[in-house]
């Protein structure tokens, strides 16, 4: 989290990362979720500052003090947004798990990729990714930030588990490849199912295809 948002400072995405009052975040905490709101309801060109600032109920001077450009505004969006759902999988590479044999590697790699799916297959990030294909030829930040907040935080989620795992003895000689063959095999839902789906409700598979894909990865993985 504090790489993103120095990303975004360094770029002029958001004007101050000073300590702010509770008063402070409460306002920007109402602006985020007012423009969280209206970018998936409208898009990011027909989305104006303006009915963000009015549904939100701050001041002008409020709202271009916590963002300094509807660009800005629809970054820190992103960025919340995936935190918000990182939370929900982060948990499934807890430390203290042991991954001494290719079962404890398949509960584990199966729970963390269940869990990711289902938070990429939200209504709510399908949307704003949406918007983000859309408008990355104006303003590549936005790819950068969804690239390094989203599939690369994945990417490094199962890397994390494939290294502890060779550590415990697994055989894995290229972890970079291999965590990227399971991270793209998931991939392709969110992709197939997800966000080139005319509904507005994903196709979420079922939980034995997901299993079925990961008891095929992990059983390439010898244990010594």
């Amino acid at each position: 989290m504090v790489y993103i948002l120095w990303r975004l400072f360094e770029k002029g995405f958001i004007v101050s990362l000073v300590r702010q009052s509770p008063r402070a975040i409460a306002k920007r905490t109402q602006i985020l979720n007012a423009a969280r709101r209206l970018f998936p309801e409208r898009g990011f060109e027909r989305t104006s500052m303006e009915a963000i600032r009015e549904l939100a109920g701050v001041s002008k001077p409020t709202l271009y003090n916590h963002f300094s450009s509807k660009e800005a505004l629809f970054a820190g969006v992103l960025t919340q947004l995936i935190d918000d759902l990182t939370e929900e999988w982060l948990p499934a590479i807890a430390y203290e798990r042991s991954l001494a044999t290719q079962d404890d590697l398949q509960k584990a790699l199966l729970e963390l990729t269940q869990k990711a799916l289902t938070s990429f297959m939200r209504t709510e990030y399908l949307a704003l990714v949406r918007v983000v294909i859309a408008e990355t030829a104006r303003f590549p930040q936005l790819g950068e930030i969804l690239r390094t907040a989203g599939p690369e935080r994945a990417l490094q989620a199962v890397t994390t588990l494939l290294e502890r795992a060779r550590e415990d003895g697994a055989s894995i000689d290229d972890i970079d490849a291999a965590a990227r063959l399971l991270v793209g095999s998931i991939t392709m839902y969110v992709l197939a199912d997800g966000l080139l789906v005319a509904s507005d409700v994903p196709r979420l598979p079922e939980s034995e295809r997901i299993a079925a894909i990961v008891e095929l990865f992990v059983k390439a993985i010898r244990y010594s």
